[in-house]
């Protein structure tokens, strides 16, 4: 637990920064990925679009499947025990409970992709945390976002690229988010002609890490979007400087820092020539940081020092000024120690940062590593070292030393979740999990155990608590574009069946890598003395390790509610062993089919027929889907023509849910479409006058339309 406020911290990220992270007393999730390979891609592609070779070489795949695994990766990390380093951990293999996880809030930053998919599926709150601008605003563009303006309002071209940065994040990966949904937690599909908006449209708080002394708080910017200030993780006073660090830094003038962070480029040594010449051309001795590029290799000029891994609030403080490629860490960290920056970026949202940096006086325009040169970057830095420059970096690091990013992001966190009704109420000290039907009352685990042994309530009594209530398919904007929807919906089913489908084919038991990866794995299970398999064994020893197929079939029994009256002897593993067992039962023996003299044809049937079910699925969803999608369209239409608050539609959840829903949006319908005849004429009128009669009697018409049409496709 960790104070002030004692919750439980599980920061989920690249297996990369598993010692980082544990070195803080944080508990650590691996979800995937690998930094280092995407920072190179990043690098060989700055923009939105990847370039030939990328295509070629076949990176845009590999980048999608690493996505895939990252998305998938954010599930494992709500609700898996353990560190996701290896095989995951059952539920009912841990040594202890307390080694359990499941998450109930999960931070997030917007690029995870995974987050709001998995707050609603566990029904908690998300709020988003981030360093770089993800709200739509009129003041600025998207930080990612390329754009010339030419005659266009520039206003309302900055507030449109959040949009289009959003809708072509999901028009790249929004398959791999809906095969996310429905393959994994079981969600329906959301489309991404509207999905792109669900961040902004949602509301979701959001707490930005960045000084308003650099970047003030737009005005069109409401009350769920709150800048907080920069945030740094001290180790200065933890870091003990070499020797020769502190002699080179004793002897001579004031060094600069320059350094590329975790960049990776394609020539480090060609970069490594233009540093050390530009360090020349300037006549300032530097400290050149290694990074992850390997910059700094040959020769190395007297004027320069080369150094690892070292804390930026040390080192800042004893340089004139730094040089980067712009990334929101390192930048708030030389404006936070006082010192100009520099920055060359690379891709992303460094030219962003280049941009307020030079926009508030504290360094010159950024100029992008493809366009740099030594006389350029010479240029650059001795522009920095100006003492105007100088004096206004000094002024907002006393304006951002006042400032607590962290510790306001944390508050601003707390201040928004409704804790009270995290709470159990019969014992406020731990969570609760149900809700009593009949009261009302929110009752954790141990409460519900202690009521039942006194007989005071039953199973049938309750219902799992749900804190957060997400809603994320309000649907299309209009009916077109919910046919549109619908029909490539369809399309991206089929697609995604049949590359399934192929991916299965190429992974058959019998393929060569298949083989050798189970021949390697069969050599790394142990066994005993007599020959038997250990982890058989080890599986044989009693009703304690219930497998997560047993846990379910338990789940359903009790929601089922053939539990009740059940002798407390009659244990979890006795009742659910039969079901686990039969499921485990037709898997091995499909395996010794596989495996046997027709395996080959046997695997191919198998799989060939769960493609034809998937494509029977999606086609008998199609016509659903279509219907759906183009009444949502009618439904909303009004709202997106004449900016009016529509009536929101029920969520459709099942089959009574969607006949209630059904009923209702009939019966509105048709209410409001000839009711609006009569209503839109007189409101306008009376908020407007005599002009306002006109625009009621259009409204009230379109009404007409889209309002019979909402009514009657339900």
């Amino acid at each position: 637990m960790k104070p002030p406020y004692g919750h439980r911290v599980r920061i989920c990220t690249h297996a990369a920064f598993k010692e980082f992270v544990e070195a803080q007393g944080v508990e650590f999730f691996n979800i995937g990925g690998d930094p280092e390979a995407l920072m190179a891609y990043m690098v060989k592609n700055p923009g939105l679009l990847p370039n030939r070779d990328s295509l070629k070489g076949g990176e845009v795949g590999k980048r999608r499947k690493e996505m895939a695994e990252i998305i998938s990766g954010t599930w494992r990390s709500c609700i898996e025990a353990g560190d996701g380093m290896g095989e995951p951990i059952k539920a009912a293999n841990v040594e202890s409970t307390d080694d359990l996880f499941l998450a109930d809030v999960i931070i997030a930053n917007p690029p995870s992709m995974g987050h709001i998919h998995c707050a609603q599926k566990l029904s908690i709150p998300l709020h988003m945390v981030f360093t770089m601008p993800w709200s739509p605003t009129k003041s600025f563009p998207h930080p990612l976002a390329s754009m010339s303006y030419g005659d266009a309002d520039a206003k309302v071209a900055n507030y449109l690229s959040f949009m289009m940065m959003e809708l072509l994040t999901w028009q790249g990966l929004g398959d791999l988010i809906n095969k996310f949904r429905t393959q994994t937690l079981h969600l329906d599909p959301v489309s991404p002609l509207w999905g792109f908006q669900l961040i902004s449209r949602l509301r979701i708080p959001f707490s930005y890490l960045w000084s308003e002394t650099l970047i003030p708080k737009p005005s069109d910017w409401d009350s769920h979007l709150n800048i907080t200030g920069f945030s740094f993780l001290p180790l200065a006073s933890s870091y003990t400087p070499p020797p020769d660090l502190v002699s080179f830094l004793d002897n001579g003038s004031t060094p600069i820092y320059i350094g590329f962070g975790s960049i990776v480029v394609d020539n480090p040594q060609a970069l490594t020539t233009m540093i050390f010449e530009a360090i020349k051309i300037a006549g300032v001795r530097a400290i050149l940081s290694k990074g992850w590029g390997g910059v700094g290799t040959g020769d190395v000029p007297d004027s320069v020092y080369l150094i690892g891994n070292c804390p930026h609030d040390w080192l800042f403080q004893r340089v004139a000024a730094v040089v980067h490629h712009g990334g929101a860490g390192t930048t708030a960290a030389g404006i936070a120690a006082g010192r100009p920056t520099v920055i060359v970026p690379f891709f992303g949202d460094q030219p962003f940062w280049g941009q307020m940096m030079a926009r508030a006086g504290a360094g010159p325009v950024a100029v992008p590593y493809k366009d740099l040169t030594a006389e350029i970057l010479a240029e650059s830095i001795t522009f920095a070292l100006q003492p105007g420059v100088m004096a206004v970096a000094k002024d907002m690091a006393l304006q951002i030393g006042e400032e607590d990013g962290s510790g306001g992001a944390a508050m601003d966190i707390q201040d928004r979740l409704d804790i009270d009704s995290l709470r159990c109420d019969l014992s406020p000290g731990r969570l609760a999990s149900w809700l009593h039907r009949k009261t009302g009352a929110h009752l954790s685990g141990f409460a519900v155990g202690c009521l039942r042994d006194h007989g005071l309530i039953e199973m049938s009594d309750l219902k799992l608590l749900r804190y957060k209530h997400w809603y994320v398919d309000e649907g299309a904007e209009s009916p077109i574009i919910g046919a549109i929807a619908a029909v490539s919906g369809f399309a991206a089913a089929i697609g995604t069946a049949t590359s399934d489908y192929t991916q299965r084919l190429r992974n058959s038991p019998h393929s060569k890598s298949t083989r050798r990866h189970s021949s390697i794995g069969l050599q790394r299970v142990p066994k005993t003395e007599d020959g038997t398999n250990d982890a058989y064994l080890r599986s044989q020893k009693g009703p304690r390790d219930v497998t997560q197929a047993d846990m379910e079939a338990l789940a359903q029994k009790m929601a089922s509610k053939t539990l009740y009256g059940a002798e407390p002897a009659f244990s979890a593993a006795r009742l659910c062993r039969p079901v686990s067992e039969a499921r485990q039962g037709r898997k091995n023996s499909w395996k010794a089919r596989e495996s046997g003299r027709n395996g080959r044809v046997f695997y191919v049937t198998r799989v060939t027929g769960k493609y034809a079910c998937d494509l029977a699925a999606a086609t008998a969803r199609a016509p659903v889907a279509l219907f759906y999608n183009v009444a949502n369209g009618f439904h909303n239409a009004p709202s997106n023509v004449f900016d009016v608050d529509v009536r929101r539609r029920d969520e459709i959840t099942g089959l009574g849910s969607g006949v209630k829903t059904a009923g209702k949006e009939f019966c509105y319908g048709i209410w409001d479409a000839f009711s609006g005849i009569v209503m839109k004429p007189y409101e306008d009128t009376k908020n407007m006058g005599a002009k306002g009669l006109g625009r009621g009697l259009l409204r009230g018409g379109l009404g007409i339309i889209g309002n019979l049409g909402s009514g009657k496709l339900c």
